[in-house]
């Protein structure tokens, strides 16, 4: 009958899993002896589990939403890298745009006046 084992990381979070069959004498000897159900459960979703004392329990809500919170943010993607890119050149030109319709309105005052004045 196959023995399980879990390692556990120095924050209490799981780090790995062994079994005698397919580990042998390699395993820990800082690895803890579970049952076939524990393992079950806790190789499911092993992020949801962590050494309290001498008992494994399943983390509170609040738990793994402050290890998520505390985690640095993961690479950016390509999209965002080429948003990051191109928004200097976009605002750029949005200004310009902005400066030619400027100028466009001065033009189109300057003519009305001089229509207004007969010069035209």
């Amino acid at each position: 009958m196959t023995q399980y084992f879990v390692q556990i990381k120095e924050d209490g979070n799981i780090r790995t899993f062994y079994l005698d069959d397919i580990h042998g004498d390699a395993i820990p000897e800082t690895a803890i002896p579970i049952t076939a159900e524990q393992y079950e459960a806790y190789s499911a979703a092993p992020h949801r589990y962590k050494l309290d004392g001498e008992t494994i329990r399943e983390k509170t809500p609040e738990e793994i939403e402050a290890e998520r919170a505390s985690r640095p943010p993961g690479p950016k993607s390509r999209m965002e890298l080429l948003e990051e890119e191109n928004a200097l050149p976009a605002l750029e030109h949005a200004q310009t745009q902005l400066r030619l319709e400027q100028a466009e309105q001065e033009q189109a005052a300057l003519l009305l006046e001089l229509v207004n004045k007969g010069v035209l």
